[in-house]
């Protein structure tokens, strides 16, 4: 099967044969293909919170970890995290479980605690979205004219609210890129939205565009549907692009913002994505609403995963101004 056919797999079967689970732990621990395992974890974690409850399929998330490579342990990290805000009324009865799950977490605590905070990160994402909107709206009929008084007031009245944005790290990207999600290529296969980089996209793209599009991504950190949909819509948006996100014009701040990756979760921002822009619609008898798990996330702090976690008052200072 291809990486795809291994994430529809994995997402839309409610119940595994025992050829399927040993399947699973071959993909997850396959050095030669490891794609292919990043998709199934996938597709497990998409089928825990797509489907009710099913202690059989996360007990076979929690047992992949064994001889799985960071990569993919990060996604399963992820994946229970998710899991545990989905289904906590569940985890919390099942003492045994419970222990499976805080035995994986408290391997690497601080890559759980991570995770858990760019989770808590998205919270925000509604209230960057509304500013945007809204500052657009102000500023589009004064775009032609950018040297009046008017234009540069807008600007100066909103900054602390940028300054709020910018201080809490919040994923801008999304903003950018989320009309480029259009193109046939997310719309032609669910799996897509969480595929791993590969260089070998950028096989397709003309030698003239290449340039560009790789300087673009080793200066902006991404996630990497991201860096797909920068390919994908690169012919239609040429001109904007290179007037709005030219590697020139991105230089300058190309060192701040490559400092900031070690807070970003590209995988939770591919995640985020699926839910929020229409991915998880695709191949699915579930039409969600809204951003799927991610809206349960400003309850936190009343959930179990957070009291596994967060431990300690500084750990929980940082993690609770997402949650305010």
């Amino acid at each position: 099967m291809s990486s795809n056919e291994i994430f529809d797999y994995y997402r839309t079967h409610t119940t595994f044969s025992e050829d399927d689970v040993a399947d699973f732990y071959v993909y997850t621990q396959d050095t030669a293909r490891p794609t292919d395992g990043l998709m199934a974890i996938a597709g497990l974690t998409i089928n825990l919170l797509e489907h009710a409850w099913n202690q059989d399929n996360l007990m076979l998330l929690i047992t992949s970890c064994d001889g799985i490579s960071p990569e993919g342990f990060e996604r399963v990290v992820v994946g229970l995290l998710l899991v545990m805000i989905q289904h906590d009324e569940y985890i919390r009865r099942d003492r045994a479980l419970l222990g499976e799950i805080q035995e994986v977490l408290t391997y690497a605590p601080e890559l759980s605690f991570t995770a858990l905070t760019n989770i808590a990160r998205t919270t925000q994402m509604k209230r960057m979205e509304q500013f945007n909107a809204q500052l657009t709206q102000e500023l589009m009929p004064l775009m032609n004219n950018r040297e009046t008084n008017e234009f540069y007031d807008i600007i100066r009245s909103r900054q602390s609210e940028m300054e709020h944005i910018a201080k809490m790290q919040l994923d801008q990207n999304f903003l950018v890129f989320r009309e480029f999600y259009s193109t046939p290529f997310f719309r032609e296969h669910a799996a897509n939205w969480l595929l791993p980089w590969t260089d070998d996209a950028l096989l397709n793209i003309q030698e003239e565009d290449r340039e560009d599009i790789e300087g673009l991504i080793q200066l902006w950190p991404m996630c990497d549907s991201d860096k797909y949909a920068l390919c994908q819509a690169y012919p239609s948006f040429k001109s904007m692009i290179k007037s709005q996100l030219s590697v020139d014009s991105l230089r300058e701040v190309g060192i701040d913002m490559q400092g900031k990756t070690i807070v970003t979760n590209g995988y939770i921002q591919q995640l985020y994505r699926f839910f929020r822009l229409g991915g998880a619609s695709l191949d699915s008898v579930i039409k969600p609403r809204g951003a799927g798990v991610f809206d349960l996330a400003p309850k936190l702090r009343d959930l179990l995963v957070y009291r596994l976690v967060v431990v300690g008052t500084r750990p929980q200072q940082s993690i609770n101004q997402f949650l305010a």
